[in-house]
């Protein structure tokens, strides 16, 4: 990863944001943090040299411009001060899990296409010399998946503003936060859908399995009493994410048989989880959750 160094309002970080739609100029949030409406494309061609690189210099000419590399529209921008990390990996952190609430509760279509140390709304006017930019994502998603509406309305941000503590502290001290909000980030950008769904799969099942012993059935039944209450919706629920988990199993040995809507239900489901550990502010212990599937609630 790239390091930014400069000095004064330089030193904040800020990350273009796709497939993000406010209907407001500007959003604020815990620690100074903004979510600003712009638009910038970014685009990067790619070149081609066809000789080392002399020492301690650039390859040299001829250089030649080829068909490829990748464009995208930036339709907003995150602006992590520099106050609210002591350093870029902690303010790309910080960047990385206000997307991630962006993306569970409104559109998990918004994706951190670019970091730089200019704001996108002003680089048209900064020196080149001085902005510097550096790609985050910028895959094509293989499997496309959004939230019913396009637009993300200002006046109902309250569960972001009121979680984002929270959520920090997850994505620093829980292994398995960390597992699940990174499958759930990337699941849409994988090439085979199997490997999606096993990888899905691999995050529910580090945290709801406690053993080795009938994965199925305790993993499917931990998952259920962890997120919907005691009684028929529990055990109808049960028995629907027993049959994903049939189809994780076929996939991981070579042999799938899911179906796109099975893959979106775990998708479903996983955010499910996510947002239930980030409201609760803590990722259960596994003693926790046996006790919640036998209706011993702490």
């Amino acid at each position: 990863m790239t390091n930014i160094t400069s000095n004064s309002d330089e030193a904040n970080l800020y990350i273009g944001i796709a497939n993000l739609k406010l209907q407001c100029d500007q959003i604020v949030l815990p620690y100074g943090i903004h979510i600003e409406r712009t638009f910038a494309h970014i685009m990067s061609p790619i070149m081609m040299a066809f000789a080392p690189p002399k020492p301690k210099g650039h390859h040299p000419a001829p250089w030649k411009a080829v068909q490829g590399g990748f464009d995208q529209d930036i339709s907003a921008q995150i602006i992590i001060p520099k106050k609210a990390g002591t350093t870029h990996a902690e303010r790309m952190l910080i960047a990385s899990t206000v997307t991630l609430l962006l993306r569970l509760w409104y559109n998990p279509a918004i994706t951190m296409i670019a970091g730089s140390n200019t704001s996108f709304s002003t680089m048209k006017e900064a020196p080149e010399t001085t902005t510097l930019i550096f790609p985050i994502q910028f895959q094509q998603r293989k499997f496309q998946i959004s939230m019913v509406g396009s637009d993300t309305p200002c006046n109902n941000l309250d569960w972001i503003t009121d979680n984002l503590e929270k959520a920090i502290k997850l994505m620093k001290e829980s292994t398995d936060f960390q597992l699940a909000a990174s499958a759930i980030d990337t699941g849409q950008f994988i090439e085979n859908q199997a490997l999606t769904m096993v990888s899905l799969w691999g995050a529910l099942e580090a945290i709801f399995s406690p053993d080795k012993r009938e994965l199925r059935f305790r993993v499917s039944a931990l998952i259920a009493s962890y997120i919907y209450p005691t009684g028929q919706e529990r055990h109808t629920s049960q028995k629907r994410i027993a049959k994903l988990y049939d189809k994780r199993s076929a996939a991981a040995h070579g042999k799938p048989s899911h179906s796109n809507e099975d893959l979106l239900a775990t998708f479903e489901i996983l955010r499910g989880v996510l947002i239930k550990f980030i409201q609760e502010g803590r990722v259960p212990t596994k003693e926790e959750l046996e006790e919640r599937m036998f209706g011993v609630e702490s």
